[in-house]
């Protein structure tokens, strides 16, 4: 191949890395995704999913280039490196966890929340030797990173506009998250640009662009506060504290110390003025302000995450070398689930401590080689010095990176800039042409594959790529369009559950589509299958039509406990299916290997109460309950179904008793509980419970109704003609059938 066509594929490569960062804008259906994902349209978590499909889908294509480039000329191959070498043990390590983990399938496909498992980390590792083989020169990372901050300031005018109030914030109604999802996810891309900003505003000789840097960079900052991200924030600070001290240590110039002090004055300052105003109703009105105050050890966040980091702990005890394999921290969260986590969601995939997943996830083995990156970018940094303003400035990025994720957990976005700052940091350190190259032989020519002719040589050369190119079709198609196919399929059949629910055939035909394809999504369907026929049982449609629903539900959720075994979500999503057709046995069963699986799970505990209710024996479901109200007293709904089973169990004073202990005055708005009570003739407790939902809602006519019809129970017909007469006045269209009633009660009858 002729060395004009190999600079034409390296610049296409290097062209196709520049576009890489647009990635960042991908929301499945937006503008950019129907720009760089063509076809494409609305998808399945489509913040997550648009973004990882075009960023390998590009990977794969240009890795392909690359090869064939690297192939004919050496120059272009990675040259080893600490840093090198540190991402290779790390995904080493990865590839065995994935091997001999609790689930293969799963650590290497990860699934459509997160796109992440050991697929995901190929694609970044080939993206990495990509980055660091055909980057060469100081020119080649500009171009790059100065793509990567244009497509920052998109980003940061998106979230002005959310701030604004013209876009829509999609996770909460304060917390800016723009085209991420995520206010975390932005908060650490910015981190990540605003170092790379400072470090190029000081490099750029030229004026205009120097202007450009500085103004996209005083308009990130702000963005990184609205996120209310409070690792990143106090890792932005500290990170930023931590580079005027290297700059004032390393650097010996005048101007130099001046910037290094400044910097470290105004992070005190700011420290300062917080810590001043703690207390005051300012902060206390600021909701990003009042979130930092209120971290303590007793915060129901600080505490949740202790706990769970515990619980990383001991999956890490119980398989300490190459931890349970990527993605399959839920079977350690299921495992050493503790019943306090209550107040949480009740399902957790990541430890929300990047150090603690890679320690339950890949063991010791894969907690070093992760912290060997780490290690080997800041010697890389610390050993040629020739360029000192980067090595402080990136020291200080690594820190605040460090310190971010000891309250979070990766995604693509941060991978990404963190890839690529480690090959900036490894080509600062490492000009190109001054070591042999990684692969290299001592001497080129045909000596090359040993003894074999040139012609050879040649021939090896070109089906080396053709088999390269066969490879990535064979790639494109099975590791991202069949997966893309499945995902809009699972979409299609989410919106026919949203707007023709009742047709029960159109639906199952819809989830069909997405299981004949037999991809990993195959198990965020089969669950999304399950809510569904969980959800029409109490639709209008024909019982045949709700039978068939489920029956095809519960094929699929055995298929997926089958293939799950360790999963007890699997299996509780089987049993609640058993018991909507009244497969009780089968679902006292399938909640007993739940139970196994995760023994503080009080969700289990009350699937198994309601199987022995449905049986009849209550005193069995009393006992059950019990259990789960002992793991912790202090959870409502332990409470509740406690107190229900005691009531139907003629153990009136006992109910009283635990709900007193959480509830005020040992009465709760529950319809469960009003039922009970009602069932044993307690209607002194009704009425106390239909007075609590009238103090919740006042304005509610229907709950005056019901009111009324209780004290006609209790023989109080004065109190239920005030009752109904209120009803009549908060709801005038009652006034007819309400005066009836009232003329029936003063006759001294019972109205129906």
């Amino acid at each position: 191949m002729s060395q004009k066509t190999i600079d034409i594929i390296v610049r296409i490569i290097k062209v196709g890395l520049c576009v890489l960062p647009a990635a960042t804008l991908i929301v499945g259906g937006n503008f950019f995704a129907n720009v760089l994902l063509p076809g494409v349209g609305d998808l399945f978590f489509p913040f997550i999913t648009g973004k990882n499909f075009f960023f390998r889908m590009a990977v794969e294509i240009l890795f392909a280039l690359w090869a064939t480039a690297a192939i004919f000329d050496k120059k272009y191959r990675p040259r080893p490196s600490p840093i090198f070498w540190a991402v290779a043990a790390t995904m080493s390590v990865l590839i065995l966890s994935t091997v001999l983990g609790a689930n293969p399938y799963r650590s290497f496909w990860s699934n459509y929340e997160r796109m992440e498992g050991l697929l995901g980390h190929l694609h970044l590792f080939a993206y990495f030797i990509m980055l660091i083989g055909v980057f060469k020169s100081q020119t080649d990372w500009r171009r790059f990173f100065y793509s990567g901050i244009a497509v920052s300031f998109i980003i940061t005018a998106y979230s002005y506009l959310q701030f604004m109030g013209r876009l829509e914030i999609h996770q909460s109604d304060v917390r800016l998250d723009a085209t991420l999802g995520n206010s975390t996810y932005l908060a650490i891309y910015l981190v990540f640009h605003l170092f790379l900003l400072a470090y190029y505003f000081f490099g750029e000789e030229r004026i205009w662009i120097r202007s450009i840097l500085a103004f996209v960079l005083i308009m990130e900052v702000p963005i990184v506060f609205l996120t209310a991200t409070r690792g990143a924030i106090i890792g932005l600070m500290g990170g930023t504290a931590l580079f005027g001290l290297l700059l004032a240590f390393i650097e010996r110039s005048r101007k130099s110390k001046i910037l290094a002090f400044g910097v470290i004055g105004v992070v005190v300052i700011l420290a300062g003025v917080f810590f001043a105003l703690k207390n005051t109703s300012f902060v206390d009105k600021n909701y990003v302000l009042k979130r930092f105050a209120d971290i303590s050890p007793q915060e129901q966040t600080v505490k949740s995450r202790l706990t769970i980091w515990g619980m990383a702990l001991d999956g890490f005890k119980e398989h300490p070398v190459l931890g349970v394999g990527l993605e399959n921290f839920n079977l350690v969260f299921n495992k050493y689930y503790k019943a306090r986590l209550w107040p949480q969601e009740p399902w957790f995939d990541r430890a929300h401590n990047v150090f603690f997943d890679w320690l339950a996830q890949g063991g010791a083995l894969g907690l070093i080689a992760y912290l060997g990156i780490f290690a080997a970018a800041i010697y890389t940094l610390w050993k040629n010095q020739s360029d000192k303003f980067a090595t402080a400035a990136f020291t200080s990025l690594f820190a605040a990176y460090f310190f971010h994720n000891l309250f979070v957990f990766d995604n693509l976005t941060s991978y990404f800039i963190f890839f690529s700052v480690l090959g900036f940091v490894q080509f600062l350190a490492s000009p190109s042409g001054k070591k042999p190259g990684f692969l290299e032989v001592s001497k080129p020519g045909f000596k090359e594959l040993g003894n074999r002719s040139g012609a050879e040589v040649f021939f090896a050369k070109y089906v080396a790529v053709i088999f390269i190119f066969i490879a990535v079709l064979f790639s494109l198609y099975f590791l991202n369009f069949k997966p893309l196919f499945a995902n809009q399929r699972l979409l299609d059949a989410l919106k026919g559950m949203a707007t023709d629910s009742g047709n029960v055939d159109k639906v199952l035909a819809d989830f069909d589509r997405v299981f004949e394809l037999k991809t990993f999504g195959n198990g965020e369907a089969r669950e999304q299958l399950a809510g569904y026929a969980n959800k029409i049982a109490g639709f209008n449609v024909p019982m045949e039509l709700k039978v068939k629903a489920a029956q095809k539900a519960i094929v699929e959720m055995e298929r997926q406990a089958a293939e799950n075994p360790k999963d007890a979500r699997a299996h509780l999503f089987l049993s609640a299916l058993y018991l909507k057709i009244g497969r009780i046995d089968d679902a006292l069963k399938t909640l007993t290997k739940a139970r196994e699986l995760s023994p503080q799970k009080q969700q289990i505990y009350f699937l198994l109460a309601d199987a022995n209710i449905t049986k009849g024996d209550n005193n069995k479901a009393l006992e059950i309950l019990q259990e789960a109200y002992d793991l912790d007293p202090t959870y409502g709904e332990s409470v509740k179904n406690l107190a229900l089973v005691a009531i139907l169990n003629k153990n009136e004073g006992y109910a009283e008793e635990i709900l007193s202990k959480v509830f005020k005055n040992g009465i709760v708005a529950d319809q469960n509980l009003l039922t009970a009570y009602a069932r044993v003739g307690n209607y002194k407790k009704v009425r106390d419970i239909w007075l609590l939902y009238i103090k919740q809602e006042p304005g509610n006519a229907q709950y005056r109704v019901n009111l009324a019809a209780t004290y006609m129970q209790l023989g109080e017909r004065q109190n239920a003609i005030k009752e109904l007469q209120k009803a009549i006045e908060l709801n005038p269209q009652f006034k007819e059938q309400g005066e009836y009633f009232i003329e029936e009660v003063r006759a001294g009858r019972n109205p129906r």
